[in-house]
């Protein structure tokens, strides 16, 4: 009975499976990529009607005996499961599938087979919860069972099938382009079974459309959707439900390319076909009404466009946890749509919707690094900086902020990729008291009966077959009516909701999201004067928030958000070079950063200015941002704060002897000689001629190795001084590593899971080498060490943007230690003083043969002549950062 239940299973999804999302227990049009909305179906309504009459009738001796460990009967209750659908069944089918398992796993003929159908269908259930990571690993061990069968008939297709899981799966992740081989490889498996007229071929070529879709590659999106057409017209006839989904995502792409009225032709062509065959009420139901949605928002007709979303909401609000991605479309699309209509209140609690959902995905993901999420992040972001514009026109800053912090977490997580119970990604925007009343309105709009609905649909099916008997006929008759009045409340309802613009409500404001306070605790008793400073471009504009002790101040700017982007990449090219045009770009980038705020910092008698930044600001070396007489370090010191990582401001212990000292100065496969770094420590430490500023033990080379580190950590110095290569890849805590003297890589993750590498106890690591805060691309990888450091128990963190001068880096860290140690200053305003004292100072340097450290042989650059060189220039005084406790 197995056997043929599983064939069953296949068949039927063979047959329908199409789309971004091989989901077993999900018929949807998959909303991919930012503004993508596609079709991704299961087999549901084949298997509940084609195939749920010869399961077997689930009794409590079949339970006990499935609970017991019965591989076969854990298998018929999953069945029965996953026919009913619903989330609650989804994740008790995973638990019988998982025993299941098991059993088969262990069978001694070919009956072990079935192990990798039950494992594709785990990784199905998985990949419903949006758990694409468990999803992928348990699709990939199927196809390791599946490739020791190849020989039985059915096991080729079956691998056809499980391909095309991990090829949707790659979709959902929106890695298009690696999409693209999985489909093939399913095809080729396909072709060479039933050759050129395989019923299954019309799948195939539909996911690889959505796959050119989300590549942007528009024409073969829509030449490969009419090839899945021409399938399966030919396989299921021109009104089938597969043919629908081919009309639906030729619609999309041409919302893709803003022909409206040709998405909205396409799209209502679709929706009666989806409607007769899944029921108006089904996923598919709710999501082509989610496109229509979205469409007719941007073509300005926002009533109806808020109609169309919101008829897609009973099975949302039925099916919360297995909608994320709908809701997040859903409800952005409603934001949107809200803001249109002047209803700024409604705009908002839809926006912490969206972003909720958004949330909750991220947060079922936490075994997917950066990696694997790079492409997603960049459609995320548009969710928080949405929000965040809305709440910044009504005067809400401080939960604006909280919403940017919130995206920020994401790169952070992504960085530290920690266990799901230390999780940063758990944060959710608060609603207010309002908010929560109107949620509260919009749950109770939803409370269609959707399961009356569906058994409608699932009877009326049967009435068609003639399969229906007299008492499943009288309860259609009853079910109809029924459905009729909701139906009729429910768009009632829907009207009311349109029309109810009210004034703004009483914000209830909850102190967990309300940062303005907790803020400004921060800046209490620092003893010296300091204020925060969060910076964030959103499309046109760049936003100020600056927290003052009794003062919270926004400023806006007028700046698109790439013509910043490349300022900033254009100012950091020219201090690189070296070159006297720096100070012109570094004073456009002081005009639209810092001056706005600049006299309220004044007034306040600032002195430590704390950045909380986002995305490529991060780069920006804000002590070198120049007013057009001075630096910013002439006046300001800075730190960087990271919100997701609670950082101990106090000053730690101010004890030369509590120190160590590392260095690297040979060359080491894909490393550079540092010649520089002995020098710097010599200068540094006090070796035998006494003259260091700092008195603890140092080590060279290879001398410079894991143990040697590790009794050095046992000594819990306070001051720990690095002088090596740091590679940083964020999200890949294995690849992520510090290079030892003796040429071993000690990675991140060791760094974080071995206690004999706490950093706990230390005040401040500086790493001054190349390599330290670049890396990834978008900023995060800055606050991405200094964040594990302190999660790791490190207090401070100092490192550099860019590659540093050999000769210039020993002076700056002997006079920042000096200040530090023996003036008594806090980190940050001895970093200032150093800077200070290189900027004025005029020293000439003795140039190098490589004048910057950590450069490859390929990519150094030519010295400039000595008569040019001066420590004025910031290439040499600014590129240091300080993170974390800058007391």
């Amino acid at each position: 009975m197995i056997k043929q239940l599983i064939s069953k299973l296949n068949n039927a999804q063979a047959s329908q499976m199409s789309g971004c999302a091989n989901r077993l227990w999900r018929q949807t049009i998959c909303l991919v990529a930012a503004l993508t909305t596609a079709f991704c179906v299961s087999y549901l309504s084949t298997i509940s009607i084609a195939a749920a009459q010869d399961v077997p009738e689930i009794t409590p001796e079949m339970i006990e005996a499935a609970d017991a460990g019965d591989a076969y009967s854990a298998y018929i209750i999953s069945y029965d499961l996953i026919v009913k659908g619903g989330e609650e069944n989804i994740r008790t089918a995973l638990r019988y599938l998982d025993i299941a398992y098991e059993g088969y796993s262990k069978a001694e003929n070919d009956d072990e087979r079935f192990a990798g159908s039950l494992l594709k269908m785990i990784g199905d259930g998985y990949g419903q919860l949006n758990n694409y990571a468990v999803a992928l690993e348990r699709y990939r061990a199927a196809d390791k069972v599946f490739e020791r069968f190849m020989h039985l008939d059915g096991v080729a297709l079956e691998r056809a099938l499980n391909l095309q899981a991990q090829g949707l799966t790659m979709i959902d992740l929106s890695r298009y382009k690696e999409s693209l081989t999985y489909f093939e490889a399913a095809r080729a498996l396909m072709i060479a079974g039933d050759g050129e007229e395989s019923i299954y071929l019309g799948d195939t070529y539909l996911n690889e459309g959505i796959a050119f879709e989300g590549m942007k590659r528009y024409v073969e999106s829509i030449q490969t959707y009419n090839k899945a057409m021409l399938h399966y017209s030919k396989a299921y006839g021109p009104e089938s439900a597969p043919v629908a989904y081919a009309i639906n995502n030729i619609g999309w792409v041409f919302r893709r390319l803003d022909n409206f009225e040709e998405a909205e032709n396409w799209t209502l062509k679709a929706l009666p076909m989806i409607d007769r065959h899944e029921g108006a009420f089904s996923d598919n139901g709710g999501k082509v009404r989610i496109n229509l949605g979205i469409i007719y928002h941007q073509m300005d007709r926002t009533d109806e466009a808020i109609r169309w979303t919101m008829r897609a909401m009973p099975y949302i609000s039925a099916n919360k946890s297995t909608t994320y991605d709908d809701q997040r479309w859903a409800f952005d699309t409603l934001s949107r749509a809200m803001r249109a209509k002047g209803d700024i209140d409604k705009a908002i609690t839809f926006g912490k919707l969206a972003v909720n959902a958004q949330q909750a995905i991220r947060n079922q993901n936490t075994d997917l690094g950066e990696a694997g999420t790079k492409e997603l992040r960049s459609e995320w972001s548009r969710l928080y900086e949405h929000l965040a514009s809305l709440l910044i026109e009504q005067g809400r800053i401080a939960e604006a902020q909280a919403v940017l912090n919130m995206e920020k977490e994401q790169e952070v997580f992504n960085f530290l990729r920690r266990d799901a119970s230390a999780s940063v990604a758990n944060t959710t925007a608060i609603l207010t008291d309002a908010e929560l009343s109107e949620e509260e309105r919009l749950k109770q709009l939803s409370e269609f009966p959707i399961e009356a609905a569906q058994t409608l649909f699932a009877l009326t099916l049967k009435l068609e077959a003639d399969t229906a008997d007299d008492a499943e006929i009288e309860q259609i008759f009853v079910l109809q009516e029924a459905l009729e009045a909701s139906n009729a409340t429910f768009e009632a309802q829907v009207e009311a909701f349109l029309e109810s613009v009210e004034p703004t409500q009483t914000e209830g404001l909850t102190a967990q999201f309300d940062k303005i306070e907790s803020y400004q605790a921060l800046l209490e008793d620092k003893g010296q004067k300091a204020a925060i400073l969060q910076i964030a471009a959103i499309d046109d504009k760049a936003h100020l928030f600056l927290t003052l002790p009794d003062l919270n101040l926004h400023e806006e700017v007028d700046v698109k958000k790439a013509d910043l982007a490349k300022l900033v990449f254009d100012s950091l090219q020219l201090i690189e070079q070296r070159s006297p045009d720096a100070s012109a770009k570094l004073q456009e980038l002081n005009d639209i950063l810092f001056a706005p705020v600049r006299e309220a910092l004044d007034k306040s008698e600032t002195e430590v200015v704390m950045l909380n930044l986002n995305g490529f600001l991060r780069y920006v070396p804000f002590a070198a941002l120049f007013d057009g007489e001075e630096y910013l370090v002439q006046n300001f010191a800075f730190s960087l704060y990271t919100t997701t990582i609670p950082t101990q401001f106090n000053e730690g212990a101010r004890e030369r002897t509590k120190t160590a000292g590392f260095g690297v100065t040979a060359a080491h496969p894909g490393f550079s000689p540092l010649p520089g770094v002995r020098q710097e420590l010599e200068i540094i430490f006090s070796g035998d001629d006494a003259q260091g500023v700092l008195e603890g033990p140092t080590a060279l080379d290879a001398s410079f190795d894991e143990k040697s580190l590790k009794l050095a950590l046992l000594k819990k110095p306070s001051i720990l001084h690095i002088a090596s290569h740091f590679n940083l890849k964020p999200g890949q805590e294995d690849d992520s590593f510090l290079l030892l003297g003796d040429g071993a890589h000690l990675k991140l993750s060791d760094i974080r899971k071995q206690r004999a590498l706490s950093f706990k106890g230390i005040d401040l690591v500086t790493l001054s080498a190349c390599q330290t805060a670049l890396g990834g691309g978008d900023g995060s990888e800055i606050e991405g060490f200094g964040a594990a450091a302190q999660a790791n128990g490190a207090g401070a963190v100092m490192a550099s943007l860019w590659p540093v001068a050999d000769d210039a880096t020993p002076i700056l860290m002997r006079d920042f230690y000096h200040a530090m140690i023996d003036q008594g200053l806090t980190k940050a305003e001895a970093l200032r003083i150093a800077q200070v004292s290189m900027l004025t100072g005029n020293q000439a340097p003795q140039l190098l043969a490589n004048l910057e450290r950590g450069v490859s042989g390929r990519q150094k650059k030519k010295a400039p002549e000595a008569s040019q060189a001066t420590f004025a220039h910031p290439y040499f005084w600014s590129p240091f950062v300080l993170m974390g406790n800058w007391l």
